[in-house]
């Protein structure tokens, strides 16, 4: 039976179109979420002061992946859009399931998190005003001096992503 199906699908494209639609009307959709965990030449980590985040009003710039986006080329683009900085996204570092905190604005869905550099240094700040409505303010901070109560995403990426850029530092 699995066989005459499989047969049936290969053979007939309006079947094909038919479970795409079955697929698409009755699995799940799910929001997904892209980070970059930014560092300077310094070691230090770009924090963004977001206004739509009240549970976790600092971390990291990103946001959601539209439809047909590489999650890496969301992380290009909203560091573009948001604050005028280009990036270089490296390797993700960790998919988490991300809104299940209690009072949460985020979304329940999936948070992916990249290791990212910048194409040109910047140590001092970065003015966003004018750039995007969602950022208040921006800093740079040495990762194990951040303060801020980050999401589990975010603290977890910030780990990961400063074993990296210590790995790249000894190569040089």
């Amino acid at each position: 039976m699995k066989r005459f199906l499989a047969n049936w699908l290969q053979r007939f494209p309006l079947l094909r179109w038919g479970l795409k639609l079955g697929v698409k009307l009755l699995m799940p959709s799910h929001h997904v979420g892209a980070v970059g965990v930014v560092f300077n030449s310094a070691g230090q980590v770009l924090l963004l002061e977001h206004v739509f985040r009240p549970n976790h009003t600092w971390g990291l710039p990103g946001g959601w992946v539209e439809r047909n986006e590489n999650p890496a080329d969301t992380v290009r683009r909203e560091c573009l859009e948001e604050l005028g900085l280009e990036v270089e996204v490296g390797r993700l570092l960790l998919c988490q399931v991300q809104g299940n905190e209690p009072q949460t604005s985020i979304p329940h869905g999936l948070g992916l998190a990249y290791y990212c550099r910048l194409v040109e240094d910047k140590v001092g700040p970065i003015d966003p005003t004018g750039k995007a409505y969602e950022i208040l303010s921006t800093r740079w901070i040495a990762p194990q001096e951040i303060a801020w109560k980050l999401s589990s995403l975010e603290k977890n990426a910030i780990t990961l992503a400063r074993q990296e850029f210590e790995r790249e530092q000894e190569k040089l």
